[in-house]
Protein backbone atom coordinates (compact mmCIF):
# COMPACT_ATOMS: atom_id res chain seq x y z
CA UNK A 1 0.00 0.00 0.00
CA UNK A 2 1.34 3.42 -0.97
CA UNK A 3 2.38 5.62 1.91
CA UNK A 4 0.06 8.60 2.38
CA UNK A 5 0.32 11.75 4.44
CA UNK A 6 -2.65 12.10 6.79
CA UNK A 7 -3.56 15.12 8.88
CA UNK A 8 -4.26 14.22 12.53
CA UNK A 9 -7.10 16.75 12.73
CA UNK A 10 -9.62 14.43 11.07
CA UNK A 11 -7.63 11.22 11.05
CA UNK A 12 -10.49 8.70 11.00
CA UNK A 13 -12.38 10.52 8.23
CA UNK A 14 -9.30 10.89 6.05
CA UNK A 15 -8.27 7.26 6.41
CA UNK A 16 -11.83 6.20 5.58
CA UNK A 17 -11.83 8.41 2.50
CA UNK A 18 -8.50 7.05 1.29
CA UNK A 19 -9.75 3.47 1.69
CA UNK A 20 -12.96 4.33 -0.19
CA UNK A 21 -10.92 5.70 -3.08
CA UNK A 22 -8.72 2.61 -3.16
CA UNK A 23 -11.83 0.43 -3.38
CA UNK A 24 -13.19 2.64 -6.15
CA UNK A 25 -9.95 2.65 -8.09
CA UNK A 26 -9.74 -1.11 -7.92
CA UNK A 27 -6.57 -1.06 -5.81
CA UNK A 28 -8.54 -3.02 -3.22
CA UNK A 29 -10.96 -5.43 -4.89
CA UNK A 30 -14.14 -7.21 -3.73
CA UNK A 31 -13.21 -10.18 -1.53
CA UNK A 32 -9.78 -8.74 -0.68
CA UNK A 33 -8.66 -8.36 2.93
CA UNK A 34 -7.83 -4.98 4.45
CA UNK A 35 -5.29 -5.61 7.20
CA UNK A 36 -5.45 -3.05 9.98
CA UNK A 37 -1.75 -3.29 10.84
CA UNK A 38 -0.70 -2.79 7.21
CA UNK A 39 -2.87 0.32 6.84
CA UNK A 40 -1.51 1.79 10.07
CA UNK A 41 2.06 1.13 8.93
CA UNK A 42 1.44 2.69 5.50
CA UNK A 43 -0.01 5.86 7.04
CA UNK A 44 2.51 5.85 9.93
CA UNK A 45 -0.24 6.14 12.50
CA UNK A 46 -1.56 4.05 15.39
CA UNK A 47 -4.06 1.28 14.77
CA UNK A 48 -6.85 3.03 16.71
CA UNK A 49 -7.87 5.53 13.97
CA UNK A 50 -7.55 2.80 11.35
CA UNK A 51 -9.88 0.57 13.34
CA UNK A 52 -12.36 3.45 13.58
CA UNK A 53 -12.09 4.13 9.85
CA UNK A 54 -12.70 0.46 9.04
CA UNK A 55 -15.72 0.49 11.34
CA UNK A 56 -17.02 3.56 9.51
CA UNK A 57 -16.74 2.04 6.03
CA UNK A 58 -18.26 -1.16 7.40
CA UNK A 59 -21.31 0.88 8.47
CA UNK A 60 -21.37 2.34 4.96
CA UNK A 61 -21.60 -1.18 3.57
CA UNK A 62 -18.23 -1.22 1.83
CA UNK A 63 -16.57 -3.89 3.96
CA UNK A 64 -17.60 -6.69 6.28
CA UNK A 65 -15.90 -8.65 9.05
CA UNK A 66 -15.62 -12.40 8.50
CA UNK A 67 -14.54 -14.97 11.07
CA UNK A 68 -10.86 -15.95 10.74
CA UNK A 69 -10.45 -13.54 7.82
CA UNK A 70 -10.93 -10.08 9.28
CA UNK A 71 -12.04 -7.07 7.24
CA UNK A 72 -13.11 -8.00 3.70
CA UNK A 73 -14.23 -5.71 0.87
CA UNK A 74 -17.88 -6.51 0.41
CA UNK A 75 -19.53 -7.66 -2.79
CA UNK A 76 -23.08 -6.39 -3.18
CA UNK A 77 -25.46 -8.96 -4.59
CA UNK A 78 -28.11 -8.29 -7.22
CA UNK A 79 -30.79 -8.80 -4.55
CA UNK A 80 -29.11 -6.31 -2.20
CA UNK A 81 -28.88 -3.71 -4.94
CA UNK A 82 -32.47 -4.21 -6.06
CA UNK A 83 -33.72 -3.81 -2.49
CA UNK A 84 -31.57 -0.71 -1.80
CA UNK A 85 -32.61 1.04 -4.99
CA UNK A 86 -36.27 0.16 -4.53
CA UNK A 87 -36.25 1.77 -1.07
CA UNK A 88 -34.31 4.83 -2.24
CA UNK A 89 -36.61 5.40 -5.21
CA UNK A 90 -39.68 4.99 -2.99
CA UNK A 91 -38.41 7.65 -0.59
CA UNK A 92 -37.61 10.03 -3.44
CA UNK A 93 -41.02 9.58 -5.05
CA UNK A 94 -42.54 10.31 -1.64
CA UNK A 95 -40.51 13.54 -1.54
CA UNK A 96 -41.84 14.49 -4.99
CA UNK A 97 -45.39 13.95 -3.76
CA UNK A 98 -44.80 15.91 -0.57
CA UNK A 99 -43.61 18.96 -2.54
CA UNK A 100 -46.36 18.44 -5.16
CA UNK A 101 -43.66 18.25 -7.82
CA UNK A 102 -42.51 21.82 -7.17
CA UNK A 103 -38.78 22.23 -6.68
CA UNK A 104 -37.63 25.27 -4.67
CA UNK A 105 -35.60 27.54 -6.96
CA UNK A 106 -32.41 27.16 -4.90
CA UNK A 107 -32.53 23.37 -5.22
CA UNK A 108 -33.28 23.58 -8.93
CA UNK A 109 -30.23 25.80 -9.45
CA UNK A 110 -28.09 23.49 -7.33
CA UNK A 111 -29.17 20.47 -9.39
CA UNK A 112 -28.37 22.32 -12.62
CA UNK A 113 -24.85 23.13 -11.41
CA UNK A 114 -24.48 19.56 -10.25
CA UNK A 115 -25.32 18.26 -13.74
CA UNK A 116 -22.55 20.34 -15.30
CA UNK A 117 -20.02 18.92 -12.85
CA UNK A 118 -21.39 15.43 -13.42
CA UNK A 119 -20.86 15.79 -17.16
CA UNK A 120 -17.25 16.83 -16.57
CA UNK A 121 -16.66 13.94 -14.15
CA UNK A 122 -18.17 11.50 -16.65
CA UNK A 123 -15.80 12.70 -19.37
CA UNK A 124 -12.88 12.03 -17.01
CA UNK A 125 -14.44 8.73 -15.88
CA UNK A 126 -13.92 9.93 -12.32
CA UNK A 127 -16.15 7.40 -10.59
CA UNK A 128 -15.41 8.68 -7.09
CA UNK A 129 -16.60 12.19 -7.95
CA UNK A 130 -19.56 10.80 -9.88
CA UNK A 131 -20.78 8.97 -6.78
CA UNK A 132 -20.50 12.16 -4.71
CA UNK A 133 -22.34 14.19 -7.34
CA UNK A 134 -24.99 11.50 -7.71
CA UNK A 135 -25.64 11.63 -3.97
CA UNK A 136 -25.81 15.42 -4.02
CA UNK A 137 -28.24 15.45 -6.95
CA UNK A 138 -30.63 12.96 -5.35
CA UNK A 139 -30.35 14.68 -1.98
CA UNK A 140 -31.90 17.75 -3.61
CA UNK A 141 -34.89 15.64 -4.64
CA UNK A 142 -35.36 14.51 -1.04
CA UNK A 143 -34.81 18.00 0.41
CA UNK A 144 -37.63 19.30 -1.79
CA UNK A 145 -39.97 17.60 0.68
CA UNK A 146 -38.70 19.91 3.44
CA UNK A 147 -38.97 16.90 5.75
CA UNK A 148 -35.99 16.38 8.03
CA UNK A 149 -37.22 12.91 9.02
CA UNK A 150 -37.50 11.76 5.42
CA UNK A 151 -34.03 13.09 4.66
CA UNK A 152 -32.51 11.25 7.63
CA UNK A 153 -34.06 7.96 6.56
CA UNK A 154 -32.90 8.45 2.95
CA UNK A 155 -29.39 9.46 4.08
CA UNK A 156 -29.09 6.32 6.19
CA UNK A 157 -29.32 4.29 2.95
CA UNK A 158 -26.41 6.09 1.29
CA UNK A 159 -24.19 3.04 1.72
CA UNK A 160 -26.39 1.05 -0.65
CA UNK A 161 -25.73 3.48 -3.46
CA UNK A 162 -22.03 3.70 -2.66
CA UNK A 163 -21.70 -0.08 -2.52
CA UNK A 164 -23.50 -0.47 -5.83
CA UNK A 165 -20.87 1.70 -7.49
CA UNK A 166 -17.80 0.48 -5.64
CA UNK A 167 -18.04 -3.18 -4.73
CA UNK A 168 -19.53 -4.91 -7.77
CA UNK A 169 -16.76 -4.04 -10.22
CA UNK A 170 -19.43 -2.13 -12.12
CA UNK A 171 -17.23 0.57 -13.67
CA UNK A 172 -17.64 -1.13 -17.06
CA UNK A 173 -21.42 -0.89 -16.59
CA UNK A 174 -21.52 2.81 -15.68
CA UNK A 175 -23.11 4.68 -18.62
CA UNK A 176 -20.58 7.53 -18.64
CA UNK A 177 -21.80 8.85 -21.99
CA UNK A 178 -25.42 9.29 -20.86
CA UNK A 179 -24.94 9.80 -17.11
CA UNK A 180 -25.68 13.52 -17.22
CA UNK A 181 -28.66 13.04 -19.54
CA UNK A 182 -30.15 10.35 -17.31
CA UNK A 183 -30.16 12.74 -14.36
CA UNK A 184 -31.28 15.66 -16.53
CA UNK A 185 -34.48 13.72 -17.25
CA UNK A 186 -35.42 13.89 -13.57
CA UNK A 187 -34.82 17.63 -13.37
CA UNK A 188 -36.80 18.22 -16.57
CA UNK A 189 -39.63 16.10 -15.19
CA UNK A 190 -39.86 18.39 -12.17
CA UNK A 191 -39.96 21.38 -14.51
CA UNK A 192 -42.53 20.16 -17.01
CA UNK A 193 -44.40 17.05 -15.88
CA UNK A 194 -47.03 15.92 -13.39
CA UNK A 195 -46.21 14.42 -10.00
CA UNK A 196 -47.13 10.96 -11.30
CA UNK A 197 -44.75 11.34 -14.25
CA UNK A 198 -41.96 12.62 -11.98
CA UNK A 199 -42.37 9.58 -9.76
CA UNK A 200 -42.29 7.26 -12.77
CA UNK A 201 -39.09 8.94 -14.00
CA UNK A 202 -37.41 8.48 -10.61
CA UNK A 203 -38.45 4.82 -10.42
CA UNK A 204 -37.18 4.08 -13.92
CA UNK A 205 -33.92 5.90 -13.18
CA UNK A 206 -33.19 3.66 -10.22
CA UNK A 207 -34.49 0.26 -11.23
CA UNK A 208 -32.71 0.11 -14.60
CA UNK A 209 -29.40 -0.27 -12.71
CA UNK A 210 -30.04 -3.65 -11.01
CA UNK A 211 -31.74 -4.85 -14.18
CA UNK A 212 -28.62 -4.17 -16.26
CA UNK A 213 -26.43 -5.75 -13.60
CA UNK A 214 -28.61 -8.86 -13.50
CA UNK A 215 -28.43 -9.21 -17.26
CA UNK A 216 -24.63 -8.91 -17.16
CA UNK A 217 -24.42 -11.53 -14.41
CA UNK A 218 -26.56 -13.90 -16.49
CA UNK A 219 -24.30 -13.39 -19.50
CA UNK A 220 -21.22 -14.30 -17.44
CA UNK A 221 -22.93 -17.46 -16.18
CA UNK A 222 -23.70 -18.54 -19.72
CA UNK A 223 -20.14 -18.05 -20.99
Amino acid sequence: MVKAAVSRKTLREQVAEILRKKILNGEIKPGERIIEADVAKAFQISRGPVREALRQIEEEGLVTYESHKGCIVKTMSYEDMQEAYLIRSTLETLAAKMCSGNLPSDLEERMERNLEKMGEAAEKRDLYQIVELDEEFHSCVVMSSQSEKLYKVWKSLESGNTSAYFTMETESLVPFDVLKANHQRILEAFRTKSVEEICREIENHYMIVPKVLFEEMQKKKNL
